[in-house]
């Protein structure tokens, strides 16, 4: 579809007019037989890859939701009591109803469901019919997007509604969506995941960009903006009252921030790609970003219609502003979701445009698509083999015998996630601070680390000659998960 950039966007029914023929925009586009039969067949894969991806234990993060839904009473609380970045509305709601003893599968359902959901819609996002296949594939079988899809955490649904949110803007745009639907979609972002904020800070600068094309008039951008966003504004302001609320009440409590670096940046971002496409290790975090950014410049010089510059500002001009903001926890690949999002979205339409194109640009889309494929497949086994650890059974192995006592390296996260399974299993298992490692002599002690890492024998502290003997392990691979070396005292 190739729509003009210089699009005529106006008040409550903004127009789209294009210098010539194009297709039907993605929204209302006609699908043939194959085409739903295809992506159907694609869904239903995704669906697969996503169980397989939710079994094994929860992990920390996923159980931590858990204990801040423990002590409330009611669930309106979620909105207004919790006040902690780990608090997903959505999912924490869906946790509060299936309870903290439901079966890791259900308690992972409702990310399952948004994440097949995104699948599809992935597919009517898409520009074209060969598109709508290909996106709806990426997105079914790209590990981050399974990973996260898989998981008791809001970011599923927080790619769900970022697609649906550029799929009902552009409706919008072109006069003939609802602003009450839009301003639903933005609201069910965020009640995904606060992030949601990216999504729409990328769909106001790219609205503003378009009216201010058309017009030249910054007066012209204001009132458009208005009135395309104050019902998604006025959505949200229950949620934000809410919140300032609880704030006001019990504070903000954030899990953890770690220092900005550009190599943080740079891990960050880059494994995103990596993650995303399959990418092998050798090839460098930094060349992965300026191959994706490249890319899309280039593309968006050739096709220079709508989207063109959406994918310029999501994938290049967003997360350089992260950078330059110097934002906290650059080095974690799930901040860097919304511009995920969107670049598989434009890697779909690429690929999508070449295999409509026939002859060598077909042959090149079908060789790009299956070294995606191969390089998936090589990040989703290890993914299925390790999942995000293995936590229980040294729960049952320390407490087998009754009661025990533990010491870590890491007292939250550790004592977090022993408690839950203890509770679970009907075990008993105290925790002793490593202060106190001489006078209690703790049977057992958890170090949290790359296990390769690890030595045999450790002595926990030399003056009380407590010594352990390495007797299990577990780790986990991918984006998320804890390593643990379990030992056991032998003096």
């Amino acid at each position: 579809m190739v729509v003009s950039e210089q699009a005529s966007v106006s008040g409550e029914a903004q127009t789209n007019r294009a210098n010539g023929p194009r297709e039907p925009a993605a929204a209302v586009q006609q699908w043939t037989g194959a085409v739903l039969l295809a992506v159907a067949i694609i869904g239903v894969a995704g669906l697969v890859l996503r169980v397989l991806g939710a079994r094994g234990d929860l992990w920390v993060d996923e159980i931590w939701s858990l204990a801040l839904l423990e002590p409330l009473t009611s669930i309106d609380q979620i909105f207004w009591r919790i006040n902690h970045d780990n608090n997903h509305f959505l999912n924490s709601i869906y946790l509060y109803l299936v309870g903290a003893d439901a079966t890791p599968l259900l308690q992972r359902g409702l990310s399952i469901a948004l994440g097949v959901g995104a699948v599809f819609a992935a597919a009517a996002a898409a520009r074209g019919r060969w598109a709508a296949v290909v996106t709806s594939l990426l997105f079914a079988i790209s590990y981050p997007m399974v990973h996260y899809g898989s998981e008791a955490r809001g970011y599923a649904g927080l790619v769900l509604f970022s697609l649906l949110a550029v799929l009902f803007l552009e409706r919008r745009l072109d006069g003939k969506g609802s602003g009450i639907a839009f301003a639903e979609v933005v609201l069910l972002g965020f009640l995904s995941h606060l992030i949601m904020v990216e999504t729409v800070a990328v769909l106001v600068a790219w609205t503003a960009w378009l009216i201010w094309r058309r017009t030249g008039s910054f007066e012209r951008v204001n009132v458009d903006l208005g009135q395309i966003f104050a019902p998604a504004f006025l959505a949200v302001l229950p949620l934000a009252a809410c919140m300032l609320i609880g704030r006001l009440l019990f504070g903000f409590r954030i899990g953890g921030a770690l220092p900005f670096s550009l190599q943080a940046f740079a891990q960050g971002y880059g494994g995103m790609i990596r993650y995303l496409f399959g990418v092998p290790d050798w090839i460098g975090d930094w060349p992965c970003i300026a191959a994706a950014c490249g890319l899309v410049c280039v593309s968006a010089a050739i096709w220079r219609d709508r989207r063109a510059s959406l994918y310029v500002l999501a994938i290049v001009g967003l997360p350089m502003v992260m950078a330059l903001a110097r934002l906290p926890n650059a080095e974690f690949q799930r901040y860097f979701l919304v511009p995920a999002t969107l670049m598989l979205l434009w890697a779909g339409e690429l690929l999508g445009r070449g295999f409509a194109a026939g002859g060598k640009y077909r042959l090149c889309a079908a060789v790009t698509t299956v070294a995606i494929l191969a390089g998936t497949a090589t990040l989703l086994m290890p993914f299925y083999e390790y999942g995000r650890g293995s936590y229980a059974a040294m729960v049952v192995r320390m407490t087998r015998d009754g009661a025990a006592n533990y010491a870590s390296n890491q007292e939250f996260r550790t004592v977090m996630t022993v408690d839950y399974f203890a509770k679970r299993l009907g075990r008993q298992a105290s925790f002793v601070s490593l202060d106190k490692i001489c006078d209690e002599r703790p049977s057992w002690l958890i170090l949290e680390g790359p296990i390769d890492r690890q030595p045999q024998y450790v002595e926990a502290v030399p003056t009380c000659r407590s010594a352990y003997e390495r007797v299990d392990a577990s780790t986990s691979w991918g984006l998320s998960g804890l390593a643990w070396t379990l030992y056991q005292r032998r003096d």
